[in-house]
């Protein structure tokens, strides 16, 4: 499998520089160094803001910062004490996310220059009232879709990031901090975190509530966390559940069972990307893992074109006003993107609709015999920053509702990240997460790497 330390890099990919030991901390790291009294809040977050100022004017994947903010909260936690088992953890937040003391300007600059919210998302409440240090806010792909924005792939400033939670990946991938809030339609936490190198995990519909963000599609859109590990996801998402289930002390096993699906995209996938999949599926199998081929109903295979049509359908009705008022700020992409989502019939929608919930049962019948499916996570690196990639093989989740997540788990031949999907059975996240800690002791993990 290609590794970092045995590519040769292309003259763009200049290597970029180490982090500090401390802002290379994942969440579960730091917390524990703060419980034994061997790191500061201050000093992480001042870590963090100290990477933010080296690297944002390259990488550009924060829109604002409130660097005096996060310095006075954390000086108060060690001042008088953290009362929180989260108090300090440093955070980014997706700019389509409302935020009270900072503007959400939505991915839209030139639409909603300053936009300012009155209130917070309860999505943001809540993490303040659980104690995380809210650094500022992430960049957002342009419009908020599937169209390239500011943000670059940290590990070479000529990729992608892929949208739209592109500042989020960058974010956490480039050591900036150890989590970001994202948001997914179709492929926008996992396809961000595969390409920069970063743990995504998308959950089922409706785990966190979508309430103060901006909405694409109210039948596909999630909340979820971007990390540099499975035990921090697990964290954010115990956090921001409720759900004692969310364990990352669970002793990890290796017998659990895999089900291999490849499908008709596999074709299309990258060298890199097949021979990687494969090298992880002996390495699981050779751990004790049972990997098992799966064949899907044929219908799964046309689920990527009935996201299409729900998508389509949702922005083109979200985005009305936008098209109406704004049209010379629009990109010509977004212009036709929501032409074509007028084109369709409330018929064509709701048959769309049907066909998910109709692979939603059968998923059931073709994974009975396994604990999670497994896929790659993209077609491979991360492609030029002109492109925000193909979310082939992670939409269909979105469509489905089921739990997924990436892990970054080797490099590609020009040194970039390559992920590996875990997809679980829907509203049963913490069960994935668990099996997705198991493989990650595996598979290793290149997040903390350079």
């Amino acid at each position: 499998m290609p590794t970092s330390d045995t590519i040769d890099r292309p003259a763009s990919a200049v290597r970029r520089p180490a982090p500090d030991a401390i802002a290379a901390l994942t969440a579960t790291e730091g917390l524990a160094a703060l419980a034994q009294g061997s790191l500061t809040c201050e000093a992480w977050a001042r870590a963090c803001l100290d990477r933010i100022e080296e690297r944002n004017a390259d990488v550009k994947a924060w829109v604002r910062v409130d660097a005096d903010g996060a310095l006075a909260r954390a000086r108060e936690w060690d001042r008088h004490g953290r009362r929180r088992l989260l108090d300090g953890v440093p955070l980014g937040i997706k700019d389509t996310i409302d935020t009270a003391d900072m503007p959400t300007e939505l991915g839209d600059p030139e639409i909603f220059p300053g936009r300012q919210p009155d209130a917070d998302a309860p999505v943001v409440t809540q993490a303040h009232a659980l104690g995380f240090n809210v650094l500022g806010k992430n960049t957002v792909s342009r419009h908020a879709i599937m169209l390239p924005g500011p943000a670059r792939n940290p590990h070479d400033l000529s990729r992608t990031p892929a949208a739209s939670s592109a500042g989020s990946a960058a974010a956490v991938a480039d050591f900036m901090t150890p989590l970001s809030i994202g948001t997914q339609t179709a492929g926008s936490i996992l396809r961000p975190s595969a390409f920069c190198g970063a743990v995504g995990f998308k959950p089922t519909l409706d785990a966190i509530p979508y309430v103060g963000i901006r909405r694409y599609s109210r039948v596909l859109d999630v909340i979820g966390p971007i990390a540099r590990s499975v035990d921090d996801a697990a964290l954010f998402m115990r956090a921001f559940t409720g759900d004692p289930r969310y364990d990352a002390t669970l002793p990890l096993r290796t017998d659990f069972r895999a089900g291999v699906w490849r499908p008709k995209d596999w074709a299309d996938a990258e060298p890199c990307m097949r021979e990687s999949f494969e090298a992880n599926l002996r390495a699981l199998s050779t751990a004790g893992v049972t990997v098992k081929e799966l064949a899907m109903p044929a219908a799964f295979d046309t689920m990527g074109e009935a996201q299409d049509v729900i998508m389509a359908y949702d922005l083109a009705r979200e985005y009305a006003a936008i098209k109406r008022d704004h049209a010379a700020l629009c990109d010509p992409g977004l212009i036709d993107y929501l032409t074509m989502g007028e084109g369709v019939s409330a018929a064509d929608y709701a048959g769309a609709l049907d066909a998910a919930d109709a692979c939603r049962r059968a998923f059931y019948d073709a994974a009975r015999e396994v604990d999670a499916v497994v896929m790659p996570s993209t077609l491979g690196e991360a492609p030029p920053a002109s492109s925000t990639g193909s979310s082939a093989f992670i939409r269909i989740w979105s469509l489905l509702h089921n739990p997924s997540i990436t892990l970054p788990v080797a490099r590609g031949p020009h040194g970039l990240p390559l992920g590996f999907q875990m997809v679980g059975f829907v509203k049963e996240d913490a069960r994935l997460l668990y099996w997705a800690r198991c493989a990650e002791r595996i598979l290793g993990s290149t997040a903390n790497r350079v």
